[in-house]
């Protein structure tokens, strides 16, 4: 409901599927409202010409949800008979705060120990990807991943750290300079023992650091 009691998004008493037409046409609405909320003219002034169709390009290329995280490890899984810990550094991540509608970026780190299969290391990037994808916090994100990657594989454990800088921090309230946030979530043998956590976390800080 708006301010006035009146109802808006989804049609009706029942969320709805909708295709990316639909989806479309509600994002290049919501940013001409935006504009015109700041007093700017998205037909007549220069500089907003075309931004609600490049807004909308940006959240359906970017944040919509498309595909899920185990549909994106199932492309390659392989048997192997490897059984030592793979640990795949600084893969890029970016989402979306809930909270403010602001985006959040950074690094994730994956590791797991097979268990008789491997994913192919580029479906592990495709996965974060679909992790990542929608607005949601960086709590829930590194949890999904771990717990996705345990249900694909069954490994004998799975790590997730992610770091990032979140522009709601850094735009709104407490206005930090590039504060950074570190997350973690670990099952199996990652969460029972401490020797394979530090292990995990010693592989994990060999990357590059972060940097912007």
């Amino acid at each position: 409901m708006n301010r006035a009691g009146e109802p808006i998004g989804y049609p009706g008493e029942v969320r709805q599927v909708v295709n990316d037409t639909t989806k479309r046409d509600w994002l290049e609405q919501a940013a001409r409202l935006i504009i015109l909320s700041c007093d700017g003219d998205p037909d007549k002034d220069e500089h907003f010409k075309g931004t609600p169709d490049r807004f909308a390009d940006m959240f359906l290329e970017d944040f919509i949800p498309n595909g899920t995280i185990k549909e994106a490890l199932e492309q390659m899984v392989v048997e192997e008979t490897y059984d030592q810990m793979i640990v795949v550094r600084d893969i890029p991540i970016r989402s979306m705060c809930p909270h403010h509608l602001l985006p959040w970026f950074g690094r994730a780190t994956i590791g797991y120990i097979p268990n008789g299969k491997i994913i192919g290391l580029s479906k592990i990037t495709r996965a974060v990807e679909a992790a990542a994808r929608g607005p949601q916090i960086q709590e829930a994100v590194t949890d999904n991943i771990t717990k996705a990657m345990q249900e694909v594989l069954d490994p004998l454990g799975t790590a997730c750290t992610i770091e990032a800088v979140h522009m709601c921090t850094l735009m709104r309230g407490v206005k930090t300079e590039m504060q950074r946030f570190s997350t973690s979530s670990t099952l199996g043998v990652f969460r029972e023992k401490p020797e394979t956590r530090q292990e995990f976390l010693v592989l994990s800080q060999g990357g590059q650091s972060l940097s912007w």
